[in-house]
């Protein structure tokens, strides 16, 4: 009898400490179905003009902490990592956002000096117009993320 309970308890345990993983898991690593679902969600906010873009504030896509906001810090965390391919970010945000000259020379400024040389491109999507936007540089040779970040303007 005593096999049995300690079987049974063992058995209790498991099932408790594997139910408790399994969210933290999920939650690190976002299923396919959760991006497509933020990259809708962005692709929908993208579409909106805010105070930035030229139209009235909208604490949606204006504000510290609205939806764009943590929409595109999500997606920055699941699609930011080096050496993620870059059709993984086009497939969930969409093309790029218009890179003006003075961006793009600001950008370039900061690529590394690599043996062999390589070229880069960019991809670049706004949050609060070119105030405030998220950055991905992308090797050309292996099509894969190299950097990415967010530029804040700070004021």
């Amino acid at each position: 009898m005593l096999r049995r309970s300690t079987a049974i308890l063992f058995l209790t345990l498991c099932v408790i400490f594997l139910g408790l993983l399994s969210p933290v898991s999920a939650a690190v690593i976002p299923a396919t179905d959760d991006l497509q679902a933020l990259g809708q969600t962005f692709q929908e906010l993208r579409k909106i003009k805010g105070h930035f873009d030229g139209g009235e504030y909208n604490t949606d896509v204006d504000g510290f902490g609205g939806k764009k906001h943590e929409v595109m810090q999500q997606l920055h965390a699941a699609l930011g990592e080096v050496g993620i391919q870059s059709t993984n970010i086009l497939s969930v945000m969409g093309p790029s956002d218009e890179i003006p000259a003075e961006i793009l020379k600001e950008l370039k400024r900061g690529e590394p000096q690599v043996t062999p040389p390589t070229n880069f491109r960019y991809l670049l999507y706004k949050w609060r117009g070119y105030h405030d936007y998220l950055w991905f540089r992308i090797n050309l040779r292996t099509m894969t993320i190299q950097k990415s970040e967010w530029h804040f303007a700070y004021e």
